[in-house]
């Protein structure tokens, strides 16, 4: 019995010790035009980046987790069209020497491939169908609310202080059923009814949380 109790807590220990593996790249499309460059990338853990370089200075950051099945949905069309590529996809060679295209894409079996092509070129309509996917990841991100992830964690709770989108303030007065939350107006004391759908339309950032 003992031999099997050390056994179990050795097993135990080497798992507390692993580290969890990091989110890798699914699909990464660097758009260049000058000394612009817009990075879009999608992991494995569902978390879509957007990020805007100019002359090697990052001025914007951005970022979204998708839901379990929106990230399916697109890591699905994402393989077909891969699985769909075949060896040349751009069709056409268009040179554009300050506007790029630089297409990484770490599945399928000659992951990662990286495919370099103009926005003005013909391609196939795989690599259509990938950077259609793409757009719609970028567009999904720059639309977001900037609150929308930093609310996702958060359990509203009575007295919660927040900062509102209108640059005001707020304390949390009630929480009510199904995540519904009575939002007091500092200065003005003046109630609001928020849903847990429209919070990150009111709310910018918790300020204080009474955790």
């Amino acid at each position: 019995m003992k031999l099997v109790i050390k056994a179990a807590a050795l097993v135990l220990l080497v798992a507390a010790t692993v580290p969890a593996q990091a989110p890798i790249p699914v699909v990464e499309r660097v758009f260049t035009e000058g000394e612009v460059a817009t990075r879009v990338t999608l992991f494995s853990n569902r978390v879509i980046v957007v990020s805007i370089t100019e002359n090697g200075v990052q001025g914007f950051f951005k970022y979204i987790t998708l839901p379990p099945d929106q990230y399916l949905i697109y890591v699905g069309i994402l393989q077909k069209a891969v699985g769909e590529l075949g060896e040349k996809p751009v069709t056409s060679a268009v040179l554009t020497p300050r506007i790029n295209i630089a297409l990484t894409l770490h599945m399928g079996p000659e992951a990662p491939r990286t495919i370099d092509y103009s926005p003005l070129a013909t391609v196939s309509l795989p690599l259509a169908q990938i950077s259609g996917a793409v757009n719609d990841l970028e567009r999904l991100v720059r639309e977001a609310s900037p609150s929308s992830e930093a609310l996702k964690g958060w359990v509203p709770r009575r007295d919660d202080r927040v900062e509102l989108m209108n640059g005001g303030y707020a304390r949390v007065a009630e929480v009510l059923d199904e995540g519904v939350v009575v939002l007091e107006h500092e200065e003005t004391y003046i109630r609001e009814i928020v849903g847990p759908e429209a919070r990150d339309e009111v709310i910018l950032r918790v300020v204080e949380s009474d955790k």
